[in-house]
């Protein structure tokens, strides 16, 4: 007998689609999830490097180490933090320059609020650089050189 009438009932192939949508949405989060940290982890070097950069500049500089504070660090960075926002800095000077900044940054994600229990993951960032003073240390060993010279010189008209 031929049974025309039937329709084949849908075999091992049904798994695939149950799969796909237990599957896929993990997935997804997780991509979403390291796109969140890849523009954390960026706006973290961008701002390391910057506060590093303006330290060391303020460090071999005569006077105040102050004026790498806000207006220096927004000229410094300018709009090159790209998810970061309400950054605050900070610097001071003594034996070494020290600059801070302070960021936020929101993610409207849910379920990417792991690090401290809220959508809002906190950036905070200190860079130091001893003070130096490169023109009196080039006028140093160009002294300490020219004595050498003239004590070898002197040693060798006595002998």
């Amino acid at each position: 007998m031929k049974q025309s009438g039937r329709r084949k009932r849908p075999g091992p192939e049904a798994y695939f689609t149950v799969e796909a949508a237990l599957v896929m949405p993990v997935v997804l989060c997780m991509i979403v999830m390291i796109i969140y940290l890849s523009f954390y982890l960026y706006d973290r070097c961008i701002l390391a490097q910057d506060l590093y950069l303006l330290s060391y500049r303020q460090s071999i500089e005569k006077g105040s180490a102050e004026r790498a504070g806000s207006s220096a660090v927004y000229g410094q960075i300018g709009g090159r933090l790209f998810m970061l926002a309400g950054l605050e800095t900070e610097a001071s000077a003594g034996s070494s320059v020290r600059v801070s900044g302070n960021a936020f940054m929101t993610v409207p994600v849910f379920g990417l609020d792991f690090f401290d229990g809220q959508r809002r993951w906190n950036l905070a960032v200190e860079e130091r650089a001893k003070k130096t003073d490169p023109p009196k240390d080039f006028r140093r060993v160009r002294r300490l050189l020219y004595l050498a010279a003239r004590v070898s010189a002197a040693g060798e008209q006595a002998e």
